[in-house]
């Protein structure tokens, strides 16, 4: 009896101190050598946009967005189609911007005042301005529209300050503001400007913008123009 004691005490005693031992060999470790390899990578640039317009009633294809042959008087008109953008960009910081450029050199103001986006007539010094809404997916606008406020005006590449005035209307500024901007992101997400926000995140990058002519203060005439979209990055 007495001998199964001790051997269970000796048996308890090693047990330990191979516990302890294995603690120490753990805590007391010292790095005797040390030495590193470097790791790089060089990724290439990723871009891609297209544009498509199609029409509000049944999201077809089309060629153009036409407001088609309206009756004098007409005022604030909804396009029948709208635009669905699908963007994408690896770069740190993109802006997406929609915008027209109506001139090949800088207009004379006399003639045509000193903002030119939206559609160009026929005769010199016939405009109509243009508004736009970017949304995430397709929803319900308002023909015409009516709340200005809630619609971003389509800017000219070739528009200047009006002067004495307080704001800078001036394609610069508005470009440098990011006021041109129907979305903007990152390698990894596509933030849409819908009516009254800083952008929201959209998770298939693909979006839609509708558009509105102001057709109010418009002479008489045939008016076109080219909207133009330029993906961009700082």
């Amino acid at each position: 009896m007495k001998m199964r004691t001790m051997k269970t005490i000796w048996l308890s005693g090693m047990l330990t101190l191979v516990l302890l031992l294995a603690g120490l060999g753990t805590s007391l470790a010292v790095v005797d050598e040390t030495d590193s390899v470097s790791a790089t990578a060089t990724l290439g640039a990723s871009t891609s946009l297209s544009v498509q317009a199609k029409k509000i009633s049944d999201n077809g294809n089309v060629a153009s967005v036409d407001f088609g042959s309206l009756s004098g008087g007409t005022g604030n008109k909804l396009a029948p189609h709208y635009v669905e953008v699908q963007v994408d960009s690896n770069y740190g910081a993109w802006e997406l911007e929609m915008y027209t450029d109506n001139f090949t050199a800088q207009p004379d103001t006399t003639t045509w005042g000193f903002q030119y986006g939206g559609m160009k007539g026929s005769t010199a010094g016939n405009r109509t301005g243009m508004v736009w809404q970017a949304y995430r997916a397709t929803t319900g606008v308002s023909d015409p529209p009516v709340a200005l406020t809630d619609w971003t005006y389509l800017k000219d590449k070739k528009d200047v300050d009006i002067p004495g005035t307080g704001p800078d209307e001036s394609w610069t500024s508005a470009h440098n503001d990011g006021y041109t901007n129907i979305a903007y992101g990152g390698p990894d997400y596509v933030m849409v400007v819908e009516p009254g926000t800083t952008g929201e995140l959209d998770s298939d990058k693909t979006f839609v913008t509708y558009v509105g002519g102001l057709f109010g203060s418009a002479a008489s005439d045939s008016y076109s123009t080219v909207i133009g979209f330029d993906l961009y990055h700082e």
